[in-house]
């Protein structure tokens, strides 16, 4: 199977409105490379069902799982976490993905975090395999993948579980280099060898990690970022949802389903 063939086609980043901008700046990271990446939004996913109110980070804690369901368990596809910088092509990665394995991941060794907090005051959690999940290739049309199927695992597997990749065994997962995930102020790379910086604690989209690692390449994609949309002001940004495919002087579909005359005005006219 040529992996790069649907790979490229299939790679998806997670999505929180909190971290609108990391998601802007680490899809225009991706898109630098010819990539067309997809925001992974649980709105859209009609079957999810977990408890909103059991414990996560981010609205894409689990929702990252339903990849292989939405590719329709075809070829192979790529989640992302949004607070990762790209810095080289991830379709270089390829020669290190087998397809004898379910998933391909970083396995990062076990580590103690900074801080007991991390994001928005959240708190930081320890536990065995941390941030393997952050960063996965999904090998959808292994047999074991299957397992992620809606109405059992991915809505009722107990959580940790399914971030810890106990749904497979061991033999299951393959290994990515580090400088694919690239914890800031974890590991010690040349710039040159990074092929992804992931903002694990919080990234300088948030006020108290400005001076964070790395800080100034992500700070340096966002103006470009910023440079981009002046140069090419091809479409209008919905302030709410993030959608760029809305004309400017249209209502974005998020906007239409308000009931709210008022609140459709305030945002057509930010």
């Amino acid at each position: 199977m040529n992996i790069s063939n649907t790979l490229k086609n299939q790679i998806y980043i997670g999505y929180d409105a909190r971290e609108h901008d990391a998601w802007k700046v680490c899809d225009y990271s991706l898109r630098q490379f010819g990539l067309k990446p997809k925001a992974l939004k649980t709105k859209d996913i009609p079957l999810y069902s977990r408890s909103v109110y059991e414990p996560q980070s981010t609205d894409f804690t689990f929702s990252r799982f339903w990849i292989p369901y939405l590719c329709d368990y075809k070829g192979f596809s790529m989640f992302v976490d949004c607070d990762f910088v790209f810095l080289k092509d991830p379709m270089s990665m390829i020669n290190q993905i087998a397809e004898t394995k379910a998933v391909s991941v970083v396995k990062h060794p076990r580590y103690l975090p900074r801080s007991t907090i991390k994001m928005d005051d959240i708190n930081q959690n320890v536990y065995d395999r941390k941030n393997w999940s952050s960063l996965i290739i999904f090998n959808n049309e292994h047999p074991k993948i299957k397992r992620l199927e809606p109405n059992y695992l991915i809505n009722h597997y107990p959580g940790l579980d399914l971030h810890q990749f106990r749904w497979l065994e061991d033999s299951d997962i393959g290994s990515l280099s580090l400088t694919w995930n690239v914890l800031d102020g974890y590991y010690e790379f040349r710039y040159e060898e990074i092929g992804a910086i992931h903002y694990t604690d919080g990234g300088p989209w948030f006020d108290k990690y400005k001076k964070t690692y790395y800080s100034d390449i992500w700070l340096n994609k966002q103006k470009e970022v910023t440079m981009e949309k002046k140069e090419y002001p091809t479409g209008w940004e919905c302030p709410r949802c993030g959608s760029v495919n809305a004309p400017q002087k249209e209502k974005c579909k998020c906007v239409k389903t308000e009931s709210s005359e008022q609140d459709n005005k305030q945002y057509l006219t930010e």
